[in-house]
């Protein structure tokens, strides 16, 4: 089973603001301080509290975000148990994806103008030419490759140690490191594309649930 909670980042009272940071390390609430725009502060902010609230649900209420250790290429995970978890923000929206005996990677991406010629080097020529195959809908085309890209190198974990470009994804699925990934197309909110990628296929057992300010505050 693989959970999927999302929230808007909307602007939060700065008495709850306030409180959720005592509950961060200080560590997170030192590289928070160091961030310039506070709608990006307050993204890494949800993006922590929705991995609470996760916790909570799976019955790992006993974890904290203090028990929160990282890898060699600075993945972090929680020792000593079945976990997996992964949390991405853009735009307005802030996600989380949470497993057990299972390894997860997922990425959001607001759809806005970029200029493609900057990412080329990133895609194969088969995937350039699915990106301009349609006129007009380049765009779309685009941040449906990345997100599969990102939510990919995130589940592996490797630190981006290969090419994004040798990252080939056909039919669901991508050959990375030696092990076969799955990837699904999550529609949530217009004007958004996510993904995500995980190594146990659970098509059949994805559980999506959107969540507002209030119920994270009630759990």
């Amino acid at each position: 089973m693989v959970y999927v909670y999302y929230c808007e980042n909307s602007p939060l009272p700065e008495a709850i603001y306030k409180a959720w940071l005592c509950l961060m390390p200080g560590q997170f609430v030192n590289r928070l301080s160091r961030l310039v725009h506070r709608h990006d502060a307050q993204a890494s902010l949800l993006g922590r509290m929705l991995l609470l609230y996760a916790l909570r649900q799976l019955g790992y209420g006993h974890l904290s975000l203090n028990d929160i250790k990282f890898s060699s290429y600075q993945r972090p995970f929680f020792e000593n148990t079945n976990l997996d978890f992964n949390i991405s923000h853009s735009g307005d929206y802030v996600i989380c994806a949470i497993a057990e005996h299972n390894r997860i990677g997922i990425d959001i991406e607001a759809v806005k103008p970029v200029c493609l010629e900057d990412f080329e080097s990133m895609f194969s020529e088969k995937e350039l030419e699915e990106i301009y195959r349609y006129p007009g809908l380049e765009q779309d085309a685009f941040y449906n490759l990345w997100t599969q890209k990102e939510a990919l190198v995130k589940a592996e974990g490797s630190g981006l140690n290969f090419p994004v470009k040798d990252i080939l994804v056909q039919n669901g699925c991508a050959n990375l490191a030696g092990h076969i990934w799955h990837l699904y197309d999550l529609v949530l909110m217009d004007g958004y594309k996510v993904h995500l990628a995980m190594q146990v296929p659970e098509s059949e057992t994805i559980r999506v649930k959107p969540l507002c300010t209030e119920d994270i505050i009630e759990s």
